[in-house]
């Protein structure tokens, strides 16, 4: 999830990296140094690892919230991809879909005057004077908390080691998954974890593991008798395809010092924002169950609007509740967003869920 995209033009005429490149690099580095998760297309699309780099481009401009155009020269803001970027974020907030317009440019040696009326009319900052404002202005609109999410490939194995110890600390007494086997789970589908850092300490201090399953392992799951230690490579799939997935809810734990509400908001709203993303794919989950161990878990279960399956060989509860059509409920204004995404997509074209 991008808070801040950085439009620049990458090459000039003579295919050389422009001075915009060295500007808007040093400007991902200070605002990502800061704490806020920055699209940069040169370093954000090689991470993403995708062909698709439109398509990627897009997502991250419905995920964005500020969007900062560095020129260098007037004629600049209207090469292909700058102004594709920029008059897409402003056409979402003229159209209603982005309720509010945190444009801006980040210019050197351009007069405001001989940019588009859009970006003339709006906050400019001086690189010469640094990034420092431009920073201020994005502590205003977006306070950083003390804690940040890290998922995707921002995730090593490490981290996943520090997951299998927050599952010792958490659930004493249980038998838990070897790291290297999550380790290959992450490499198959590196959308399955959810990590949040304290920035204070700098350490991982919850996490979250939502994965999809083949339909034969998710029917073990249900039928209560199947331990997740079971599960093998195999049994995890990834989102290549568009499709229906089968999701289980592995486990959420959060450090026993760390644990409130601004923690599990923070990890529901990531694992939503995930799911949105993927509808825009066709990537669907038609139902997701989970293996409630703790009466906080059973209580999570019931907060979303899972139904109790069965009682489990290993003294636990199962729970499901089925996505599409959206049977869960709305705890959060970002969990009704996924709802409404399942419900229009569901009643515009049902067929896709026969």
């Amino acid at each position: 999830m991008y808070d801040i995209f950085i439009s620049y033009k990458n090459s000039d005429e003579n295919s050389q990296l422009t001075e915009d490149y060295s500007i808007a690099s040093k400007l991902y580095d200070f605002l990502t140094e800061a704490g806020y998760k920055v699209f940069f297309s040169k370093k954000s699309l090689q991470e993403i690892g995708s062909p698709q780099f439109k398509q990627e481009i897009d997502n991250a401009l419905d995920e964005i919230k500020v969007m900062i155009v560095v020129l260098t020269k007037a004629e600049y803001a209207t090469s292909k991809w700058v102004q594709y970027e920029w008059d897409s974020y402003y056409n979402d907030y003229l159209s209603g879909v982005r309720k509010e317009n945190y444009l801006y440019t980040y210019t050197k040696g351009v007069k405001t005057g001989a940019l588009p009326r859009t970006l003339r009319n709006i906050q400019n900052f001086n690189v010469d004077d640094g990034p420092s404002d431009v920073l201020m202005y994005i502590k205003n609109i977006m306070p950083l908390s003390r804690y940040k999410i890290k998922d995707n490939k921002d995730i090593t194995f490490d981290d996943i080691k520090i997951a299998v110890q927050l599952d010792y600390c958490v659930y004493p007494g249980m038998e838990h998954v070897d790291p290297d086997e999550c380790y290959r789970w992450f490499k198959l589908n590196p959308d399955i974890y959810v990590f949040i850092e304290d920035t204070v300490s700098g350490k991982l201090v919850a996490y979250t593991n939502t994965a999809p399953v083949t339909e034969d392992c998710y029917e073990k799951i249900k039928s209560g008798e199947f331990l997740t230690t079971n599960i093998t490579e195999d049994m995890i799939l990834s989102y290549d395809m568009p499709s229906q997935y089968s999701l289980y809810f592995f486990s959420i734990a959060i450090h026993l010092d760390h644990q409130n509400t601004e923690i599990v908001f923070m990890l529901i709203n990531a694992l939503v924002e995930k799911f949105v993303s993927l509808a825009k794919r066709d990537v669907f989950i038609k139902r997701m169950i989970a293996d409630a161990v703790t009466s906080n878990g059973e209580k999570f279960c019931k907060l979303f609007g899972m139904k109790k399956v069965v009682q489990s060989t290993h003294m636990s509860t199962l729970y499901e509740v089925r996505m599409v059509p959206p049977e869960f409920k709305k705890i959060s204004r970002k969990v009704k967003e996924l709802y409404d995404c399942y419900q229009s997509i569901y009643d515009e074209a049902p067929y896709l869920f026969e």
